[in-house]
């Protein structure tokens, strides 16, 4: 990885709470390519990573009450894949690669509280695994 893409992978977070595009920044977070290399780079900064969004999400900003609800549940879905990375640390920092797994086997038991969780969960289980070895 370039030290350019480097970067990018590891600012994104930070860059888009700052900006407060949350749907952008739920899009990258959901993302199974993301979450792999930042893992790669630091499995404790993408939990960290996680846990910024989530934080920023539910404490700082105002929102409409239709921006709420779409907050709330996105703001849930973050904290709850940061507490699932969580408790897995110790096996990301030996193998980064099991990342989709863990999330989809420690947050199939809330696959039904939101369309976000469930899309979330849908788009790990549809992946093809990275490029170009596949799991």
């Amino acid at each position: 990885m370039s030290s350019r893409s480097e970067f990018c992978v590891r600012q994104v977070v930070y860059h888009l709470c700052s900006a407060e595009m949350w749907q952008e920044l739920f899009e990258v977070v959901s993302d199974a390519e993301w979450l792999l290399a930042r893992a790669q780079l630091d499995p404790v900064g993408l939990v960290l990573d996680l846990e910024h969004a989530a934080c920023k999400q539910k404490s700082e900003f105002e929102f409409s009450s239709a921006q709420l609800a779409i907050t709330t549940t996105l703001h849930r879905t973050v904290k709850l894949m940061a507490q699932a990375l969580r408790m897995d640390l110790q096996e990301l920092q030996h193998d980064y690669r099991s990342v989709p797994s863990q999330l989809v086997g420690r947050l199939i038991a809330h696959e039904s509280e939101s369309a976000e969780m469930q899309g979330l969960l849908t788009k790990l289980r549809e992946w093809e695994g990275p490029i170009p070895q596949g799991w």
